[in-house]
């Protein structure tokens, strides 16, 4: 049973990268509506899904707008789910999950809640073992 959330999460993510591969989109709904019920059944027992399905949909082009909506969505409730529960998620998820919050709210109304997470995001990665570079670039952008 404790792995049910991993076997559907995953299942769906690579359905999406057969759909990417093969540029066939009736595989990408096909995924995303495992990815949605894998989010309702387990995403309050596990970050998984719901990261799983954010960082699909953050990849998307922009026309998959009604899609991208999920990573937004995703990343925060991961946020508040971790803030609820500090075991939620581990350290590189959220090193991430901090990562991609700011890349997605680069705007100058997100701005300091972004340099945030992206300081959480290294100091969750003291020897850049997960997205440390990476948080360090994006707040270096948003701080000029």
């Amino acid at each position: 049973m404790e792995l049910l959330p991993f076997i559907e999460s995953y299942r769906a993510s690579a359905l999406s990268l057969v759909s990417a591969e093969t540029r066939k989109l009736k595989l990408l709904g096909d995924a995303f509506a495992l990815l949605n019920n894998a989010v309702d059944k387990y995403s309050k027992v596990s970050y998984l899904p719901e990261f799983l399905r954010g960082s699909v949909a953050e990849n998307l082009p922009w026309f998959f707008f009604s899609k991208r909506k999920y990573a937004k969505r995703d990343f925060q409730s991961i946020i508040d789910k971790q803030a609820d529960n500090e075991n939620y998620a581990n350290w590189k998820i959220m090193n991430f999950t901090y990562w991609a919050w700011a890349s997605q709210r680069q705007q100058k109304k997100y701005r300091e809640k972004a340099i945030e997470y992206l300081n959480r995001a290294i100091a969750l990665d003291p020897n850049y073992e997960a997205g440390r570079e990476r948080a360090e670039k994006l707040k270096t952008r948003l701080t000029k």
